[in-house]
């Protein structure tokens, strides 16, 4: 086997080495360090061919560098000049076209960035360079650009930078007039590159020569351009709109980029431009124009393909980023909404993303700049885009901006939705009805989201909500007369009607929320119904309003106004113009009870709020009245009238009595069932009454009567799905025995039997042998029958909406409590809470009820600390509360659910605290109330007090005993 041979030595330049692989790393540091360390051209043009990494681009750096430092400072004579550094490039970059297409590809890119480097180093425009070097450079970028088609946007960005470069440099006009040859010589005038490069020149070597017959009146912006310009933008050949210039048209690049060509940012900054100038240069496009003919008709329209709507969408982003307010207004073209709309609906659509980011980009613009809301709400919702733009594409678009919109933004929204609700573009009823439902929505989402205004912007705010509840009295409480410019077209259905009052209802319920528009808005909006009906500049007032009730109307609004000036001299003023305003705005909408609350309301605000000789005598059959009319409000099933109860009855808390609180507890005590509901609203049905009291036992439980502890168990430990199965399974069974009834009793009156029934009677005779008289009968007995079904299936209903209405009442009046216990505990009027919560508690069948107890009755005692406890004043006090303890340990021996012992066991020891902090003596007899519990546990089958009861006084007395010791 041959020895093997011996590698030959050789000497390697390390340091040459790292710096070619310096220059090819992707960091921008390292190559502009490696570059100023080599300076052999031909090494550098070589380099500008590799496809490695990021070589062509630390290359040319290195190039541009060098050339700056040898052939721009003066020097000696030498035998390489800079024609020979353009000839080395010519030829390194050349290709021969034996080569690999890669190697091809390779030669053409290193010729492109060749030509950049060395227009960058400035020694084309030295005045020791001839100027045939300037234009070898431009026939060897026009001939790459013409010669290769897919590197044309390139090349084009080469010269259309250098354009610039030449104005900075105040170079003579023949250098632009040189490139603007060459663009007509090799065909490229008529292209994106051509016309950025043209419009450049134009625009900084205005007195240049520029080549005849290409553009009309020399300007390819020019309003008899616009067809030509739309098919060059778009690429897509053929753009020449008369037969001479066909020589002029470059040939489409054939490559699709996902990049906007930068000739778009060319036109457009000058399109924008011309907006201003609109009155100097009439003949050139305006922005308007260029975006219609161009961006719309062209890469919108309908045989556009994907790619084009793409760059469409790049455009369309870029000039809601960057362009100014009324630029930006004419970005909404119908073309570009359409595809918008479409494509944003469906995730699946090809351009489904893009859209997003259009749609973001929207969103985006009006965060940063709220004002800019009324461009965006216009543009898509107006004569070019869809009224109900967030239901056609399934997004929150539009009420997310105009969530964002200023006041200043609001003041052109706001009558822009006015005209909407007015005239929404169709005169199909049902579509109209839905238009106006949705405008009304976007309406209620902007006063939902400005309820939170600080106090600063409140004000600016408070013109703008004034004007918006406008529009919702305008067409919900009017009709206008005739047929008018005002006049709704379709007009507004009364359900549409209905449907803007309860947006009224929702708009006050969040406005009532912040303390600034609490008792002005409301106030603000009967105002304004009042005056559009004296005036009926909106039309006819829809609730006929008869003298009498037109003089409570009257005098109520006297007390408003007396009420508002002295609303920041005292306290509750707030909320009797709260409480006077909403019950006006009842009278409006028809509730009959409503007039008989306003006079009870001047009494209460006589007696409140009155001289100080009013002041001074007892209130109490005001704050009774109060209560009535609170409660009144409470019981209807709206969260307005919700919070307004109980913000007013949180500004009287601590002026309610004993027979004021009384009506709030005989509410919690009443039944949740169809009898309960009667008893409370004084109801009169005798058939009622009956079934309420059959069902009093089921629906209002007293688990007393249960014998074993098991029963007790199961009756504490029942989850909610238990008890729901429940009473499903009663339900059902109530179901098939009123089928059962209601088929016996048909039967009865046919005189047939069901087929699953065995009888012994003989068969009736069929309807055949029936006579007229007979028949008669036979329907008069099937017309009963029917009715009777049809009332029970009635009655059946009136008893659940019954039961839902008490649930509800009783959810409120807690609420209500919850505000009066933190407003009023340290009264001892705050105990006669005690017991009803803790009956509550036990009672309810609704679990939620039953935990509302129990969470008032711990805010109570939670809040009952330390000083804050109420204080005994007399013998007559001590005692009730001596008997109140024993009541609550009583309570404590009733079976009930899990969380009644532990409310029980709060109660007893609130109690507790108060008698010692009285008196410390008073433990003793404490202890014995305790003990008496104990042994009635140990005795009695009928006293089934839970272990925790006794575990917590355990736990207060180790804590307590410190105090006695």
């Amino acid at each position: 086997m041959a020895p093997k041979r011996r590698r030959e030595g050789y000497n390697v330049d390390v340091k040459l080495v790292e710096l070619y692989e310096d220059l090819a790393s992707e960091k921008d540091e390292i190559r502009l360090k490696a570059a100023q360390g080599l300076k052999v051209l031909r090494r550098l043009f070589r380099g500008l061919c590799s496809s490695r990494k990021a070589a062509r681009i630390g290359f040319s750096i290195a190039l541009t560098e060098i050339l700056t430092q040898v052939f721009s400072t003066p020097r000696e004579t030498s035998r390489f000049g800079f024609s020979d550094a353009l000839r080395l490039w010519e030829n390194q970059s050349n290709s021969t076209g034996s080569e690999s297409g890669q190697e091809q590809r390779d030669h053409h890119f290193g010729r492109l960035f060749g030509a950049e480097a060395i227009i960058k180093s400035g020694v084309l425009f030295q005045p020791t360079v001839p100027f045939e070097q300037w234009t070898q450079v431009l026939d060897l970028i026009f001939e790459l650009a013409q010669k290769k088609p897919w590197i044309r946007e390139e090349c084009g960005w080469i010269i259309y930078q250098c354009v610039y470069d030449l104005a900075s440099r105040k170079m003579d006009t023949k250098y632009v007039e040189a490139a603007l040859e060459r663009l007509c010589s090799y065909e490229i005038a008529r292209s994106p590159e051509g016309i950025a490069i043209w419009l450049a020149a134009k625009d900084l070597f205005p007195k240049a020569s520029f080549p005849s017959k290409i553009w009309k009146h020399d300007d390819p912006l020019d309003t008899k351009e616009r067809s030509s310009l739309s098919k060059i933008m778009k690429e897509s050949g053929a753009a020449n709109s008369e037969g001479e210039n066909k020589t002029n048209a470059a040939k489409s690049s054939g490559v699709w980029n996902s990049k906007l060509h930068f000739a778009w940012d060319a036109v457009l900054s000058r399109t924008s431009l011309e907006a201003k100038e609109e009155k100097s240069k009439k003949a050139r496009l305006s922005f308007a124009d260029f975006w219609t003919e161009v961006v719309d008709n062209g890469l919108f329209a309908s045989a556009s393909s994907e790619e084009r709507k793409y760059w469409g969408f790049l455009l369309f982003v870029r000039v809601i980023n960057d362009g100014g307010p009324q630029q930006a207004s004419h970005a909404f073209t119908k073309n570009l909404l359409r595809c918008l709309t479409n494509q944003l609906a469906v995730e699946d659509r090809y351009l489904h993303r893009m859209a997003v980011k259009a749609a973001k980009a929207i969103q985006a613009r009006v965060s940063k700049e709220p004002e800019f809301a009324a461009v965006a709400i216009r543009g898509l919702m107006g004569t070019s885009g869809t009224l109900n733009f967030d239901q056609a594409t399934k997004t929150k678009t539009v009420e997310k901006i105009v969530a964002e919109a200023n006041h200043e933004a609001l003041g052109e929204i706001v009558p822009f939705f006015e005209k909407l609700i007015q005239k929404p573009g169709t005169t199909d009823e049902k579509t109209a009805a839905s238009n106006r439902q949705f405008v009304a929505g976007l309406l209620l989402s902007i006063v939902r989201s400005k309820a939170s205004a600080t106090e600063d912007d409140a004000d600016d705010l408070q013109a703008s909500l004034e004007q918006l509840l406008s529009i919702f009295v305008r067409f919900a409480y009017f009709m206008d007369a005739g047929k008018g410019s005002s006049a709704p077209e379709p007009p507004l259905s009364q359900a549409t009607q209905e449907l803007l009052r309860n947006r009224i209802n929702s708009c006050l319920n969040s406005l009532i929320s912040n303390q600034k528009f609490a008792a002005t808005i409301p106030y603000v909006v009967v105002k304004q119904i009042r005056d559009a009906a004296k005036s009926g500049e909106h039309g006819k007032f829809i609730i006929d309003i008869d003298d009498k009730l037109q003089d409570s109307v009257k005098a109520a609004f006297k007390s408003l106004k007396k009420l508002s000036g002295k609303e920041k001299k005292e306290k509750g003023m707030a909320a009797f113009k709260l409480l006077y305003s909403m019950t006006i705005m009842q009278v409006y909408n028809g509730d009959a009870d409503a007039v008989s609350m306003l006079d009870e309301l001047e009494f209460c605000s006589t007696k409140f709020l009155g001289d100080k000789e009013n002041k001074k005598q007892d209130t109490g059959d005001a704050s009774d009245a109060l209560v009535e009319i609170l409660l009144s409000f409470a019981s209807k099933q709206s969260q307005l009238f919700r919070r307004m109860s109980e913000q007013v009855f949180s500004a009287f808390a601590n002026q309610i009595t004993e027979n004021g609180l009384e009506s709030l507890i005989s509410i919690l005590e009443a039944k949740e069932s169809l009898a309960g509901q009667q008893e409370m609203f004084e109801e009169q049905d005798e058939s009622g009454e009956e079934e309420g009291e059959e069902g009093s036992d089921a629906e209002m439980m007293d688990v007393d009567d249960l014998d074993s502890d098991v029963e007790v168990v199961e009756a504490e430990e029942g989850s909610d799905s238990d008890s729901d199965e429940e009473e499903e399974e009663e339900a059902n069974e109530d179901d098939a025995l009123e089928v059962a009834a209601f088929e016996a009793k048909l039967a009865a009156a046919l005189g047939t039997h069901r087929a699953d029934e065995d009888l012994n009677a003989a068969e009736s005779d069929s309807d055949a042998d029936m006579n007229d008289d007979e028949m008669d009968e036979l329907d008069d007995k099937l017309v009963q029958v029917f009715r009777a079904r049809r009332q029970e299936t009635s009655h059946r209903k009136d008893k659940k909406d019954a039961r839902e209405n008490m649930v509800n009442f009783k959810n409120r009046v807690l609420d209500l409590l919850e505000i009066f216990v933190k407003k009023s505990h340290t009264r001892l009027l705050t105990l006669d809470l005690l017991l009803p919560l803790l009956r509550l508690s036990r009672r309810s069948t609704v679990k939620q009820i039953a935990t509302k107890a129990n969470n008032v009755l711990r805010e109570y005692t939670k809040v009952c600390k330390g000083n804050s406890l109420p204080k005994i004043e007399d013998k007559a006090q001590t005692e009730a509360l001596w008997e109140l303890l024993r009541s609550v340990h009583k309570e404590a021996g009733h079976s009930g659910p899990m969380g009644h012992a532990t409310a029980c066991s709060q109660a007893s020891l609130l109690v507790v605290k108060i008698l010692v902090a009285h008196d410390k003596d008073a433990i003793m007899g404490v202890v014995d109330v305790y003990a008496q519990t104990r042994k009635d546990q140990l005795v009695s089958t009928k006293c089934h007090v839970q272990p925790s009861f006794f575990s917590e006084w355990n736990n207060w007395c180790v804590s307590a005993s410190k105090q006695f010791k």
